[in-house]
């Protein structure tokens, strides 16, 4: 499929332009999910990075849709969230532990939003209190983050 998330929120939306926010709304359209991972940092502005090439998501079936990542979990009411808008996210705090989980993740995005979270709540990182085994790895990244901006 050549067409880019953007062009498929336009085909299901039947209209002509669509912002960052409304392809999340209508790919989420109807669906019962959870935004998780790297498309929170990007939907909340955490990351720098722009749009990828699809949306990570909660959910307790695969909707087997093009731009969805489904994360196929037994029970989303185990799963915290908050509403960013009318969209249910993983909150931030939980989100840069996922991050750190995922070694195969892109750094880029883990970075920008700990230099971001940590410039958003007056150079601290308050609130972040990721487990002991990611601790070594939080302790690194959460340094860079701190640096991120100086240059």
């Amino acid at each position: 499929m050549n067409k880019d998330i953007y062009d498929y929120a336009y085909t299901l939306d039947n209209c002509e332009h669509v912002s960052f926010y409304e392809v999340f709304k209508i790919l989420l359209k109807d669906k019962d999910c959870i935004v998780c991972k790297k498309s929170v940092a990007d939907l909340l502005g955490y990351s720098n990075g722009g749009f990828r090439k699809n949306i990570e998501i909660y959910s307790t079936k695969d909707y087997n849709l093009p731009y969805l990542k489904c994360h196929v979990v037994d029970d989303l009411s185990k799963i915290p969230f908050e509403y960013f808008h009318e969209i249910k996210v993983v909150p931030i705090e939980k989100t840069i532990v996922e991050l750190l989980e995922d070694k195969n993740s892109d750094q880029q995005i883990l970075l920008e939003t700990l230099a971001n979270y940590y410039c958003d709540h007056n150079d601290s990182y308050e609130g972040l209190n990721p487990p002991k085994r990611l601790l070594k790895r939080f302790n690194w990244f959460s340094e860079e983050g701190k640096k991120y901006y100086e240059s």
